[in-house]
């Protein structure tokens, strides 16, 4: 018999056992890590799924970036959200078979999506709107530069450092004239048997029935031609967040803007809404400014409060013209002792010193605001060459048509000075007020709430292979 060695035989099932065996396992690890590197991926293409279905009206006329939680319907809730990115997850784990014949393809993976839900949401009004002041002031970075906001910080020094927003004239104005009625039918004696009945003339007389007259009277053309549109507050944003009958998110709490970004945030207001003289084409509200300053319900309440504000700082800051220059504060001295000295009463001559001086600021400040509400501009302290009026204009009830100036602050720069000292949630609020009344009247948003939309979210979802494996994965997106 012949004798045959088989060395090589045991030798190549040993080895082949071996190789087989690595090949399998590194098969096997490939398709664990290709598992869990799909369901990543997946998770991601689905979180920027969600994103890239942000409403479009509110980026198109506000360039805000956010996703309407109601996708059109009446309530919006994060859990639409959710279905949707349960939706994106489920057929991005299909895909393949509706490419390949089944028996051309074979799934290696077997994926399958097992769970999947939002665990947190930042809503734009969350923290009085921190998220939607973040996202407003950003977009303007791009289109602005710091100078906006070095020039409203110098003027709200020589507000701040005047005391033009301080104190109440309309107040001091009637204390005045009510010191003076109380020596009106008085009887003096001035001889031994001469008795004269006092009759004061009362210089604050005149602009004190201006003033009850209302200011839009004195300010503008034709107060008949001012809009007359009015809205409910308690149906928007505002009015529910004063019920507690708004939706929260659960990210942690943002912390305010700083200082030039908040000047960004009055910028982007300024840029987004109407206000008078400049309306917005499609807007519910023709005064929207003025609504963020005051929170009226109709444009004339909002107006005409506006008005009264801006007649205020005019007022303050021509009182403090008037007493630092010497030569008008000559002719209000002079005019004074004649008042004072016509009844016989000296001790009352500083009394018509405030008087006159309060009804003259009063006077030049109607004429002022009437400046600026027909586009003109008035410095915030005037020189010499920029007063109107003379002394003995406060005895004539009329205001003249306004000249066209073009130093000074405008209309627009009072409202800056106005919002700065305005509380940029209250502000923000109001704001979302304007975006809700004017989304709604576009088609399929009639129920549009800005307590709805989301700015970012956090996402987790469970992965389960046909193999044995099973995956989780959270993941957390922002715009």
């Amino acid at each position: 018999m012949r004798r045959v060695s088989g060395y090589l035989t045991v030798y190549v099932a040993l080895t082949l056992t071996v190789m087989l065996s690595l090949c399998l396992t590194l098969i096997e690890g490939v398709r664990r890590h290709t598992v869990a590197f799909e369901t990543e991926c997946v998770m991601d293409i689905g979180m920027d799924s969600v994103l890239a279905e942000y409403h479009r009206v509110l980026l198109q006329r506000y360039g805000i970036l956010m996703i309407d939680t109601s996708y059109g319907t009446d309530y919006p809730s994060y859990y639409n959200t959710q279905q949707h990115l349960e939706e994106y997850l489920s057929r991005n784990l299909s895909g393949g078979e509706e490419v390949l014949l089944p028996f051309l393809y074979r799934d290696l993976l077997g994926m399958e999506l097992e769970d999947v839900k939002v665990t947190r949401v930042s809503l734009a009004t969350d923290d009085g709107g921190r998220a939607f002041q973040r996202r407003a002031a950003q977009s303007m970075k791009n289109s602005l530069g710091l100078n906006i906001v070095e020039d409203l910080l110098e003027w709200m020094e020589i507000v701040e450092g005047n005391g033009l927003l301080e104190g109440d004239l309309e107040e001091q104005l009637e204390q005045v004239s009510a010191q003076l009625d109380q020596y009106q039918g008085m009887e003096k004696q001035i001889g031994e048997e001469t008795w004269i009945k006092i009759e004061i003339t009362d210089p604050t007389e005149t602009v004190r029935k201006m003033r009850k007259e209302g200011v839009l009277k004195w300010v503008v053309e034709d107060v008949s031609r001012l809009s007359q549109t009015a809205v409910d507050p308690a149906l928007y944003i505002s009015g529910r967040t004063a019920r507690g009958e708004v939706n929260h998110g659960s990210y942690p709490r943002q912390e305010p803007l700083g200082l030039a970004d908040n000047v960004l945030l009055l910028e982007y207001f300024l840029d987004h809404a109407g206000r008078y003289g400049a309306p917005l084409e499609d807007s519910l509200l023709q005064y929207q400014v003025e609504y963020l300053l005051c929170g009226n319900g109709s444009d004339m309440d909002n107006l005409r409060q506006t008005a009264n504000l801006l007649c205020g700082i005019r007022e303050a800051a021509n009182v403090v013209y008037l007493l630092g220059c010497e030569t008008k504060k000559g002719e209000v001295q002079a005019l004074a002792s004649l008042l004072a000295s016509a009844i016989a009463l000296p001790e009352l001559e500083p009394l018509f010193e405030t008087a006159l001086i309060l009804a003259w600021a009063y006077l030049e400040s109607l004429y002022d605001v009437r400046t600026l509400l027909a586009g003109g501009r008035v410095a915030l302290l005037k020189e010499d060459a920029d007063w109107h009026y003379s002394l003995e204009n406060i005895w004539n009830a009329s205001v003249e048509t306004q000249g066209g100036k073009k130093e000074g602050l405008s209309y627009e720069d009072y409202l800056r000075v106005l919002l700065y000292v305005q509380s940029p949630d209250t502000l923000t609020l109001r704001f979302m007020d304007l975006v809700e009344m004017d989304i709604r009247r576009t088609p399929g948003n009639r129920c549009f709430r800005m307590d709805g939309c989301i700015d970012g979210l956090e996402a987790e979802a469970a992965v389960r292979s046909g193999y044995g494996y099973c995956f989780t994965v959270r993941r957390e997106k922002q715009y």
